[in-house]
């Protein structure tokens, strides 16, 4: 439950009327990024692509040169993936935040889901979710985690622990937020610190109001031993447990992120963590180490969106392929890897992101701002980017 408020942004947020969202959001984030070689050459016709993708020709787009031109290089561009903004420079843009397309969606949008959104690491990574408050948002970690707070039947007391947790919670924050009206001085960082502490606890009274109501139980399918000693080999259970939250009213929104600290972990072979081999000095032992764990991740959102398709969910669901990183080898965040998916856009086999003389016409702040206009939104700016990606609206 932080309240570290890290900049002063958050009091010049104005809350737009929410309006009710047009279609679901699924992101997927591989946190190191692909390996660059197999998706940037060739671009739409590249190894992945026409290994992995190639029955949703016309179905999807691959964005081609996307980047943004203020998030330089690094493994703080990681964080990124879906801010496009770098936590580390934000003194630098007072009028921008680190605030996640995911949360943005979910904050101007009218909930009636359980969960305004679920945040899910298959394995440990970076924080991708924040809130308006620059504030990493909690993640679900693992598939075991994941499926008991969507599916599983709860112990007979699980409601009434989860009632006095929420009242202490609502306890601590109350009497703070009495003790700073009384003592404000009007400071910029009070009001921040207020903005924040009604944030809280109107997510209070969300949880408070789905404890009245039972969530619905599915029989958990895989083991969960199996799935913790290989997590990736068994991704298909993670990515099935986002379909059935959607598919059950628990969520419109989510995000599913492959953090590299145990991604190898089960695989035949690999004894490194992803960083190791993406720092491959170009042996093709470590390419091929890399290569092995972007298919297996590929592969499993490839039988994911064959799902929303056979669940006449696909053109309702935009789902977003993407990663901070484009080239961890050279730490470069330039032509990093983005995949659209369904959501009724008007697809393009591919979208050149840069001009003529190699500056970005498209960037990732107007792919962000596209996908929150077809999500029904009036208000679609995107760290006040208000342009969008003509392509994709285009017939």
């Amino acid at each position: 439950m932080s309240l570290a408020l890290p900049g002063t942004y958050a009091a010049s947020v104005k809350n737009s009327p929410r309006v009710k969202q047009k279609k679901n959001l699924i992101l997927v984030a591989h946190d190191l990024g692909l390996y660059a070689p197999s998706f940037q050459e060739g671009g739409a016709q590249s190894k992945y692509m026409s290994k992995v993708f190639p029955d949703f020709k016309g179905e999807m787009t691959y964005f081609d040169g996307i980047a943004q031109p203020t998030v330089v290089g690094g493994h703080p561009a990681q964080k990124s993936c879906f801010t496009a903004f770098l936590y580390e420079t934000r003194h630098m843009y007072p009028d921008k935040a680190m605030y996640s397309i995911d949360q943005v969606l979910a904050d101007r949008s009218i909930q009636e889901t359980r969960h305004r959104q679920v945040n899910h690491k298959v394995t440990a990574g970076n924080n991708l979710s924040w809130n308006k408050f620059s504030q990493p948002m909690p993640a679900l970690e693992g598939a075991d985690e994941l499926y008991t707070r969507l599916f599983a039947r709860k112990e007979k007391d699980a409601d009434q622990k989860e009632e006095l947790a929420i009242k202490r919670q609502r306890s601590i924050l109350t009497g703070l937020y009495r003790n700073l009206k009384r003592q404000m001085r009007g400071l910029p960082q009070e009001k921040d610190l207020k903005a924040s502490l009604e944030y809280k606890l109107d997510e209070l009274d969300v949880q408070e109001k789905w404890l009245k109501t039972q969530k619905p139980y599915l029989k958990q399918e895989f083991q969960s031993a199996l799935v913790e000693k290989a997590p990736l080999l068994n991704c298909d259970h993670n990515y099935k447990l986002i379909l059935d939250a959607i598919k059950e009213g628990q969520t419109k929104i989510a995000l599913i992120e492959f953090g590299q600290k145990t991604l190898h972990k089960g695989v035949p072979g690999l004894t490194k963590n992803q960083h190791s081999y993406s720092h491959h000095g170009f042996y093709s032992e470590r390419i091929e180490a890399l290569e092995t764990l972007d298919f297996h991740i590929l592969r499993g959102l490839q039988k994911l969106l064959i799902q929303l398709k056979e669940n006449d969910l696909y053109d309702d669901t935009i789902v977003l392929f993407h990663s901070g990183m484009a080239c961890a080898y050279a730490h470069s965040n330039k032509h990093t890897p983005a995949f659209l998916f369904g959501g009724g856009f008007k697809h393009k086999e591919s979208i050149q992101c840069l001009g003529k003389e190699g500056d970005q016409k498209y960037t990732r702040e107007m792919l962000f701002s596209s996908i929150l206009k077809q999500s029904g939104m009036k208000d679609y700016s995107f760290n006040g980017n208000t342009q969008l990606i003509p392509e994709l609206f285009e017939t």
